[in-house]
């Protein structure tokens, strides 16, 4: 049932609750009506799966879904023209990507100093607790816990975008062989060339494929800028999340300077 539209407090608590959330959904607000009882102001929201809540809309909302659903899947504003002058925006509201740091060393707080800067809800995983501090990371989600029962415990679906800069060999193959079988848009892993060669063999060994390290796996990490110093680095990993985020993985892979079917 619709809910009359002088309940603005209704709305605004339930849009908040969204955001807050990890869902994707779509506002459409009347900036336009001739029709009596539908003022200029009235909102439903849209939510993937069908759903539809009323805020002072009424029927209409039903002659959306799919203008809605089409918003939602190209994640662009439109405004849409209804009968008896009526005229919608709709826009979709997307939470913050989240970023997984694994490790949190010198690189470590730049980058998630940056990467909150740029949007990301960030969270960073150590087993060291005199490293992974809420006092030296401010902005993060921290958990101070050792990495593969960490990983086991945390929601794969909340985490699209992964960085792992631990500090040793072991420790970058627990965290890879665990975020690799996630569903993600970004996987990088900070070391040299051979570093990343001995790390790709020991990923093979265990039974992933080259093709999916190859397509999957960042590295080097960043976007070659000619960083030196940590601050310098996570400048270049920080850059080249917005660019996955923005733009998508191939076009992160042209900046590379080689496709993505190149890619390491």
């Amino acid at each position: 049932m619709a809910q009359p539209h002088d309940r603005g407090p209704d709305f605004l608590e339930r849009f908040v609750a969204l955001l807050e959330g990890d869902d994707v959904f779509c506002v459409a607000t009347v900036i336009r009506s001739d029709k009596p009882g539908m003022p200029a102001g009235s909102k439903a929201i849209f939510l993937r799966g069908g759903g539809v809540e009323e805020f002072g809309f009424g029927d209409p909302a039903r002659t959306l879904r799919s203008q809605a659903d089409r918003a939602l899947d190209e994640g662009r504003p439109r405004i849409i023209a209804l009968p008896e002058g009526v005229e919608v925006f709709l826009e979709v509201q997307r939470p913050p990507a989240r970023l997984l740091i694994c490790g949190a060393g010198h690189i470590a707080l730049p980058l998630s100093r940056y990467a909150a800067d740029a949007g990301f809800r960030v969270t960073v995983l150590d087993d060291r607790p005199e490293y992974a501090s809420a006092a030296r990371f401010p902005d993060a989600d921290v958990v101070a816990e050792d990495f593969i029962p960490a990983l086991h415990a945390l929601a794969p679906r909340l985490f699209r975008h992964i960085v792992v800069i631990t500090r040793g060999h072991a420790h970058d193959l627990d965290c890879l062989g665990e975020v690799l079988h996630w569903t993600t848009d970004y996987v990088g892993q900070i070391g040299s060339r051979r570093r990343l060669a001995f790390i790709k063999e020991e990923l093979a060994r265990r039974g992933f494929p080259a093709d999916a390290l190859r397509h999957r796996l960042y590295g080097p990490i960043g976007l070659d800028i000619g960083a030196e110093s940590p601050e310098e680095i996570a400048l270049a990993i920080a850059a080249e999340l917005v660019c996955v985020r923005r733009l998508g993985a191939a076009h992160a892979f042209s900046l590379r300077g080689r496709s993505r079917a190149e890619a390491p």
